[in-house]
């Protein structure tokens, strides 16, 4: 089946639509406390007072320090209306020293006036992300270094054929330094 061009196509449709299926399904899932997921940050700002008193889990930037505060980004869609924007949470209770810019996770007791009394809280400082993104575009940039000198896309079949002799850019701008040097 997938040594043909309509094989693998077939396929990838499959692939894609098997994608699509589990993001939508697992998308349209509500919070279930009972295995741990708690409402979060959509589920505020879609109904905020069906959840006070309720344990929650949020995820922003700490906007302010004295007393803690969160943006929280949201996203939902009800009524065929998509709606997102960005709430100010106040968080009392944290237990650890935090600036504004770094990320909070937060998960405590949701009160009234946009409030959550804290029971645990991680900080994430915002170079962190600088240098997951940093070290993750190195890593993809490698790995399609190694692709494109390791392997060729056989037209005729659509298939990733294996290079009978590897790319060797760095050898061929060596070489190339050389004879301009000679």
């Amino acid at each position: 089946m997938l040594h043909s061009w309509v094989g693998r196509v077939v396929a990838i449709c499959g692939l894609l639509a098997v994608l699509f299926a589990l993001m939508v399904g697992l998308g349209a899932a509500t919070p279930a406390p009972a295995l741990g997921d708690y409402p979060a940050e959509d589920a505020l700002a879609e109904d905020y007072d069906s959840h006070v008193g309720e344990y929650v889990q949020v995820t922003g930037t700490v906007s302010g320090t004295s007393p803690v505060e969160i943006a929280v980004e949201y996203e939902y869609a009800t009524g065929g209306e998509r709606h997102s924007g960005t709430l100010t949470v106040t968080v009392r209770n944290v237990d650890r020293a935090v600036a504004e810019g770094e990320s909070l996770q937060v998960y405590g007791t949701l009160g009234p006036d946009w409030t959550i009394t804290a029971e645990n809280s991680v900080s994430v400082p915002a170079t962190n992300y600088v240098a997951m993104y940093l070290v993750s575009a190195l890593a993809g940039l490698w790995t399609l270094g190694r692709l494109i000198c390791g392997w060729r896309l056989d037209w005729q079949t659509g298939a990733l054929c294996r290079r009978e002799e590897p790319l060797r850019p760095i050898r061929a701008l060596l070489t190339m330094m050389r004879e301009v040097r000679a």
